[in-house]
């Protein structure tokens, strides 16, 4: 992929947005190129059963019947074979072309890159802080695992995608021969909407630890956005262990779900301390009294940072850094953030059904539907006063489901 270079004054949660959502439009264009060959050749063999149907309508006895009914047989055959090979070797290709560009590493080295760089700047700010520590090695090798996560996630992506267009193609031709060759022609165009429903669900079939399914484009983005906030809260951490500081304060949105609000604006320790404890002032030569809420890995095991999670970790300076203060869990503000998102999701879904139409009719009537959920968005946005995300609304974003 083309390198993503961040804004100089980007905040964590949009870095984090960003390149989930890099990660997202390139395996949900992988599987928009996909899906158009599933739907040409799938389109094309049941012009073939029409053309049997037909014939089975207007058929006489005779050699001349029989003869065109084996032949016309025999393409619809050919065709199917042709195909699946056809659709094995694309498969292939657009999984090779993913695999060279080697995603994973290219995210995760960028969040290391500015979430070291803001580490640093924030330490900065102070006058005076501890002793630096021995740690040894480089924010590379703090967010190397992190990588190797992410890339095992991505492979997951890739093998399935060798497999959908031929699967796919297997299935529907399933679906979709019933009763032709008796001449039930005119089942022909509820097949057509079969073929549309079922392209329209796209690469399905991914499970996280929670049981949870995934779409292609909506586990891509999960997966980005969960390995690009670790990779960043890590390599920030490991910049702040280095000049000695073991205590990190958690930011969050006016958004936050139920597992993450109770830490926001919390004191958390990244060396196992706990408490009261007595601490050199940042910048003052004189001592402050801190209270420790917790650990950030048992914050971590609670919930907070969890999948899709932006929340970050800075490091927290006694006497100098503020934390997030008057901040209350919002059960409505929760639920807007779903609605939206819910929102967006049958948008993406009416513009794939409407990609994939077999006819002008159903094209046009999920074009319509897609004005209607937009005017739905539109309202939605305008009485809870959240912002309108309009590369969210794109079929090239994520999952159309």
């Amino acid at each position: 992929m083309a390198l993503y270079v961040p804004a100089e004054d980007i905040t964590a949660a949009d870095l984090i947005d960003d390149l989930g959502r890099v990660l997202a439009m390139r395996y949900a264009s992988a599987e928009d190129e996909l899906i158009r060959e599933v739907a040409r050749h799938a389109y094309r063999d049941i012009g073939l059963q029409e053309m049997l149907a037909k014939a089975e309508e207007d058929r006489k006895p005779g050699l001349q019947y029989a003869l065109r009914r084996n032949r016309q047989l025999a393409e619809l055959a050919g065709q199917r074979a042709q195909a699946i090979r056809e659709l094995q070797a694309k498969a292939l290709q657009v999984a090779g072309r993913i695999r060279d560009e080697g995603l994973a590493q290219d995210l995760i080295d960028v969040a290391a890159k500015q979430g070291e760089a803001e580490a640093a700047a924030r330490l900065s700010m102070a006058r005076r802080l501890p002793a630096k520590t021995t740690l040894n090695g480089t924010s590379t090798q703090a967010t190397a695992q992190v990588a190797l996560s992410l890339h095992s996630r991505l492979e997951v992506l890739n093998q399935r995608i060798t497999r959908y267009p031929q699967d796919a193609y297997q299935r529907i031709v399933s679906l979709t021969s019933t009763n032709v060759m008796l001449g039930a022609q005119a089942k022909l165009l509820a097949q057509r909407s079969t073929v549309q429903n079922f392209l329209a669900e796209g690469i399905t079939g991914f499970v996280d630890k929670a049981d949870r399914r995934w779409r292609i484009g909506t586990y891509a983005e999960m997966a980005g956005r969960t390995s690009v906030a670790r990779a960043f809260n890590d390599a920030g951490i490991w910049r702040m262990q280095q000049s000695g500081v073991n205590l990190v304060t958690v930011q969050g949105s006016g958004s936050s779900c139920k597992l993450c609000a109770p830490w926001v604006g919390k004191i958390l320790s990244t060396d196992g301390t706990t408490g009261q404890v007595t601490l050199p002032h940042a910048a003052k030569d004189e001592e402050i009294t801190v209270d420790i809420y917790g650990t950030l890995d048992g914050a971590r095991n609670a919930g907070l940072m969890h999948p899709n999670c932006s929340h970050k970790a800075t490091a927290y300076l006694p006497g100098l850094s503020i934390p997030q203060a008057g901040f209350e869990y919002s059960e409505e503000a929760e639920k807007a953030r779903e609605r939206q998102r819910d929102l967006e999701v049958q948008i993406r879904s009416a513009k794939r059904k409407a990609e994939t139409a077999g006819d002008p009719v159903t094209r046009r009537r999920e074009l319509n539907r897609v004005k209607g959920k937009q005017q739905e968005l539109r309202d939605h946005l305008e009485a809870t006063g959240r912002k309108r995300n309009s590369a969210r609304e794109q079929l090239h974003f994520a999952d159309g489901r």
